[in-house]
């Protein structure tokens, strides 16, 4: 008995218009709120509720977000080794080489700081067991 590898679901391109396409893509990579998103799309603000209610217009914009969000730490990454070159901000392009060389396994030169504590404990004084002295009195006799 063999086991067989699921088939890889194909993927289907969903029927809907470009601006409904660019209003999804809008919330997805930038964080949008629909009716901000469908302005700049030029599309009315109930077309894009209405559409974003359809079971494969949500799909798709769930999995756009999810395609953003997979690869969120290498464009923050490729976005920080860019600042790191093309900076006119010198201080913003030392930052980004000391984080892009951080993250690549190569840490700057750091000021060490030790701390010594010592502790001293104080048991009294202790003296010696001496002859006994007398001191009774004499008699005067």
């Amino acid at each position: 008995m063999t086991d067989k590898v699921p088939a890889t679901p194909k993927k289907t391109r969903v029927r809907i218009s470009d601006e409904m396409r660019k209003c999804i893509e809008l919330m997805a990579s930038e964080g949008l709120p629909v009716h901000v998103a469908a302005e700049r799309a030029n599309i009315t603000r109930d077309t894009a509720v209405r559409k974003m209610r359809k079971a494969h217009v949500l799909r798709l914009f769930n999995q756009r977000v999810k395609d953003v969000r997979d690869n969120a730490s290498q464009a923050a990454y490729m976005r920080i080794n860019h600042l790191s070159v093309a900076s006119t901000n010198e201080r913003v392009k030392l930052d980004a080489s000391k984080w892009v060389a951080g993250v690549d396994g190569i840490s700057p030169v750091q000021k060490v700081q030790g701390d010594h504590f010592h502790r001293h404990v104080f048991g009294g004084f202790s003296y010696p067991d001496l002859e006994p002295v007398d001191v009774t009195p004499e008699d005067g006799d």
